[in-house]
């Protein structure tokens, strides 16, 4: 425990000045005087921890520190507590309760009482905190201004008793500056909870000569405990308000929790390794980032330690991180300070990966799971685990593809927390000269992850610009079982012979002592780095001392005999491999056969001196290729194949081409009729296939490159004709067209033997006319798909339609029907089919299942209390209103009720009228709707008859609008209800406008009056027929139609133009011409008159 304690004196002055003549008013001094102390209770940090670093320069109100460097305080009055979290602390003295206060804030006045609510029933008492901001008065007599007095009183209510008065105060005397009273109330035991009632006796003088104004500032609820808060690192502050107007903010500089697992041969304050580490952990404070994350990844409370025990993680790879961590640079000033520290707060629950990711990130590290461990991996100094060359890659081909040149940052922005500010942010700016003077400026920015260090974070960014700079490639190669040798976070060798330009790597044939042999004999010489795997899966190297053909000597025998068969590498001081460091590792199952991916990035093991030191970066020689110029390749050329897949013909394109010097790998183009150039990813082979091409003038280019990515002059083929499939598909068997309601449904079918099986789509074509020389395409219709509609047609309009196929190659076949018109359809011009349509429709609409619902009756509150209706039992009236608001959540909603109903009761009878209006407005969340009912009703018994209007308005977010109003009337009768309705809707939903008028009646009609008061029905609709009395119609469509007298024509003159036909059977057709020819058909026969009225011919029976 450690308890830090200064406080400092008042002195009061005391004396007088002469006195002095007559004058104006005097005032009185100030005799109320208020001394606030804040109490501070701050939970810094699960414990144990370390604590403060440096005692009271640690502890900061406002920023200011309460002790300077040189001893001496900027504050006074005031107490400070620390306990570390231990798991037997003691209880912070003068925190015997826990308290939490509450801003109030408002006046209080004698005409109104304030009142709390209180309802937590662990509370032990409640504190009331008053403020009086000035309390004086002034004499209009003399002018003299002295005190004024203002009487309270506090009472408690509990479990919603009556009041009583637990105490009563008063404000008497003079004060020109706020004021402030607390009064703490104790609360006996509730079951449900207490009110608190301040009143004010003294009235408010409502008067410029009288300041009275009463604040109730804040209300504290209280818990008598003495809480020792066990393994919780606490600060507790006590500090004179008159030092701050209001609470200040505290911060302290601290160090942390105590890391229970850090090495026993470790000694945390001078950052040394004593001996070698037996693998067991002691206690101890660290910020070494490595052992931060190692005691995260263990911590059974706040970390993983439920999920992962000690076993599954990998203390080796963590304890040569933590000694990389804790070396000493360069810290840019002068001096020296540890590579890494990790100095945070965490403070919120995230994800555990982001978290412990984020941690990694401080020792610029990678964490992952893997072989049943958690590994983490640090981007630092480290040497080739392994080897792969292309006698143990499959297909000896690695693949490689560059960075892109926005990620190749040369200006790098670095947040971090600056501690000679407070530890606010601070941005550390780093450039870097030689890259901007390639690349332009490419800006990126960082977080340093609990970095404190202005030269940590310039290291981040240095490290950041040069591993963009210099790392700027990645491989990935399969192999088999070696694909087990590394794991991600480790650095690799890969001897590309291609890449390289001759063959520096191999297998062993055999090995004893210091002479191996080799399967095949290598450009090796004395002094050569000879390296190969051992039976322990080690990489271990070794000075060449002779060579004879395959036949290699060394200065000094391996440490065990590599086994035949065994990865051999060779390095001079002109050839290095290259060198990799793993990203990922991919297990996959091909042909039955275990494969293993490997992803990895290129490693500069000089870029660590160069971010430390500023040393100059000497990449290795990883080519003897000449960079200069690369040879293009020759004789490009094309040809094709054919396949039939699935009973689809597929043309392939085969590009290929001669081998060119030093070329590693071809970049291929390819175009079509002079088309843009198709570029083909980039291939190690000496061919590419371009499958599925169509018929067409190819040609195509091709560019050799070499190690360095130099790339030649492209080597251009001659231009090709390529045929592909050029047969044209079959023409399809049928086409149908058959109308529909508005629209007309298409069907068509394929050859059944199989010759439309390359098919690539079906095209409609449409005319109005029957020639196919008008006609335009309706839609193309992927294959096999054969039915179509085409809807939202007039009734009456009449298509004509043709198919044909086209395949994959683009051929095209020949139309059905191949000659004549088309394939003729039209809407349905059945009567039934719409009536079905349009009965659905209505059916379904809002409108058409409102029109249909039976009228609720209205029942009106005549019984009950007498107060509500005038009358008695027998003969009553009565006029209702019911209003409601009702607002929560999102939802909101007003509604209003208006009723007048009369009621005469008799022994054998009952009547009542009744007339309601129903108003409702919501809205929700996503929604709005209106709507207004009314209702008249008169009744006797159970007979009834009501009339109804509804009006509707509605609105939501997902753009659906709709209105309504209908009308209804409605009888009851003996049980029976009928109904007559009308209504008018529009609807609008997801853009589909719909309006209607819709009309339920057993008989609608439109009545005329004449003027002298005969009423007549020239429209009406009755039992499902509709009587017209005369109509002009444009065009129609009758399926069955009977003639009551006649049809003629409008143009018609007996015996000489237009035509009749009455419903004796007899008919006449006149000559266009107005010659006076005509034709007469009776029932005997057929008659024609020339022009001048004489038969002419004669047909029939006479």
């Amino acid at each position: 425990m450690k308890k830090l304690y200064a406080e400092g004196g008042l002195k009061r002055i005391y004396g007088a000045k002469g006195g002095g003549g007559g004058g104006g008013g005097s005032e009185s001094p100030d005799s109320l005087h208020s001394i606030a102390r804040a109490k501070v209770l701050d939970v810094i940090s699960e414990g144990p921890i370390v604590g403060l670093v440096n005692g009271l320069q640690s502890v900061y109100l406002d920023g200011t520190p309460i002790q300077n460097a040189d001893g001496s305080l900027n504050f006074q009055n005031y107490t400070v507590d620390v306990r570390t979290g231990t798991q037997d602390q003691d209880y912070i003295p003068g925190f015997p309760a826990v308290e939490r206060e509450a801003g109030v804030g408002v006046p209080l006045t004698s005409d109104a009482p304030w009142v709390r609510q209180i309802q937590n029933t662990q509370l032990t008492a409640v504190r009331v905190r008053f403020g009086v901001p000035a309390l004086q008065r002034q004499d209009t007599s003399n002018g003299n201004i002295t005190g004024y007095r203002v009487d309270y009183a506090i009472d408690l209510s509990v479990d919603g008793g009556s009041y009583a008065q637990v105490l009563a105060g008063a404000f008497d005397g003079k004060t020109t500056s706020l004021y402030e009273r607390s009064h703490r109330i104790e609360l006996p035991r509730a079951k449900n909870g207490w009110l608190i009632r301040v009143r004010r006796i003294t009235p408010n003088a409502h008067t410029a000569t009288i300041a009275d104004s009463i604040n109730i500032e804040a209300i504290t609820e209280i818990v008598d405990r003495k809480l020792r808060y066990p393994m919780t690192a606490l600060v507790g502050m006590t500090f004179d308000a008159r030092s701050f107007s209001s609470v200040p903010v505290r911060s302290y500089h601290v160090r942390g929790m105590m890391i229970f697992r850090v090495p026993t041969n470790y000694d945390s304050g001078t950052r040394t390794y004593s001996g070698t580490w037996d693998g067991t952990f002691k206690t101890a404070w660290t910020n070494n980032p490595a052992w931060v994350y190692y005691g995260l990844l263990l911590n059974k409370l706040y970390g993983l330690g439920d999920r992962v025990d000690a076993s599954m993680v990998d203390k080796w790879a963590l304890y040569a991180i933590a000694r990389h961590c804790d070396e000493l640079v360069s810290d840019g000033k002068g001096g020296k300070e540890p590579r890494f520290t990790c100095n945070c707060v965490i403070q919120t629950r995230a994800d555990a990966f982001k978290v412990m990711q984020d941690l990694a990130s401080v020792f610029r590290g990678i964490s992952y799971w893997g072989a049943g461990s958690v590994v983490a991996s640090a981007d630092m100094p480290s040497d080739p685990v392994y080897l792969y060359t292309a006698a143990n890659v499959v297909g000896g081909s690695f693949k490689y593809v560059g960075s892109e040149r926005k990620t190749r940052y040369t200006v790098a922005l670095v947040s971090y927390n600056d501690p000679t500010n407070q530890y606010k942010q601070a941005v550390e700016p780093v450039q870097d000269d030689d890259g901007i003077a390639r690349y332009g400026v490419i800006k990126t920015e960082v977080t340093a992850f609990g970095c404190t260090s202005q030269a940590q974070a310039h290291r981040l960014g240095r490290w950041l610009l040069l591993t963009s700079r210099y790392e700027t490639g990645t491989v990935s190669f399969q192999v088999g079982l070696d694909g087990t040798l590394c794991a991600p976070g480790q650095v690799i060798a890969v001897a590309d012979p291609r890449k390289a330009g001759r063959r520096i790597g191999g297998r062993i044939r055999a090995a004893g002592g210091e002479t191996i042999t080799l399967d095949k004999a290598p450009t090796v010489s004395a002094g050569d780095r000879f390296t190969a795997i051992l039976p322990s899966g080690l990489a271990q190297a070794r000075a060449v001392k002779a060579v004879n053909g395959d036949i290699v000597t060394l200065v000094e025998r391996f440490d065990a005999d590599p086994v035949p068969g065994a990865v051999w590498m060779v390095e001079s001081n002109e050839l290095a491999a290259q060198q990799y460091r793993v990203v990922s590792v991919q297990e996959s199952d091909d042909d039955g056969q275990i494969v293993y991916t490997i992803n990895a990035t290129q490693y500069e093991p000089g870029k660590y001196a160069a971010i430390d030191d500023g040393a100059q970066i000497q990449q290795r020689p990883i080519t003897i290729v000449p960079p200069s110029v690369q040879p293009p390749p020759s004789n490009v050329r094309l040809s094709t194949y054919s396949v039939v897949d699935q009973g689809i013909s597929k043309t392939t394109m085969v590009i290929a081409w001669d081998a060119a010097n030093h070329a590693t790998s071809y970049l291929v183009e390819w175009r079509k009729d002079n088309g843009e150039w198709v570029r083909v990813p980039s291939t190690g082979g000496l061919q590419v296939e371009v499958p599925g091409i169509y018929q067409g003038q190819y040609l195509a280019r091709v560019r050799a490159e070499n190690a360095l990515g130099v790339t030649s002059i492209p080597a251009y083929g001659v231009d090709t004709v390529l045929t592909g499939k050029t047969t044209p598909p079959p023409s399809v068997v049928s086409l149908a067209a058959t109308g529909i309601v508005y629209g007309i449904d298409l069907k068509w079918a394929f050859p059944g033997d199989g010759s439309a099986g390359d098919t690539q789509r079906t095209e409609i074509w449409y005319s109005r006319t029957p020639s196919r020389d008008d006609a335009i395409k309706f839609s193309d219709f992927a294959y096999p798909q054969a039915a179509t509609s085409y809807q939202g047609l007039a009734v009456g309009q009449v298509f004509y339609f043709w198919a044909r196929l086209v395949d994959t190659s683009g051929n095209v076949g020949p139309w059905f029907p191949a000659k004549g018109p088309g394939v003729q359809g039209q809407p349905s011009t059945d009567q039934s089919d719409y009536e079905k349509y349009f009965a659905g429709q209505i059916g379904k609409s809002a409108l058409g299942s409102d029109l249909r619902e039976p009228i609720d009756l209205i029942t009106p509150p005549m019984a009950g209390d007498a107060t509500i209706y005038a009358g008695d039992e027998t003969l009553s009236a009565g006029v209702w209103s019911l209003q409601s608001a009702i607002a929560e959540g999102d939802m909101a909603v007003a509604k209003k009720i208006d009723t007048v109903a009369a009621e005469q009761r008799s022994s054998s009878n009952l009547l009542s009228a009744a007339v309601q209006t129903e108003t409702i407005a919501r809205v929700e969340a996503d929604r709005a709707q209106a709507q207004q009912i009314t209702t008249v009703q008169a009744k006797v018994n159970d007979n009834a008859a009501a009339v109804q209007t509804v009006a509707k308005s509605y609105a939501d977010l997902n753009g659906r609008v709709a209105a309504s109003y209908q009308i209804k009337v409605q009888t009851t009768v003996d049980g029976h209800k009928y109904m007559a309705s009308i209504g008018v809707g529009l609807d609008n939903d997801n853009g589909v406008v719909e309006s209607q008028v819709l009309v339920s009646a057993k008989r609608f009609a439109v009545i005329d009056e004449d003027g002298s008061g005969v009423i007549g029905a020239p429209f009406v609709v009755q039992g499902g027929q509709v009587f017209l009395r005369q109509a002009l119609i444009g065009a129609g469509w009758i399926t069955n139609a009977m003639i009551g007298s006649y049809i003629q024509s409008d143009n018609y003159i007996a015996g000489r133009q237009g035509w009749r036909w009455d419903k004796s059977g007899w008919m006449e057709i006149n000559s266009v011409n107005g010659s006076g020819i005509r034709t007469v058909i009776d029932g005997n026969g057929v008659r024609v008159y020339d022009g001048n009225g004489v038969l002419r011919v004669r047909m029939g029976m006479w």
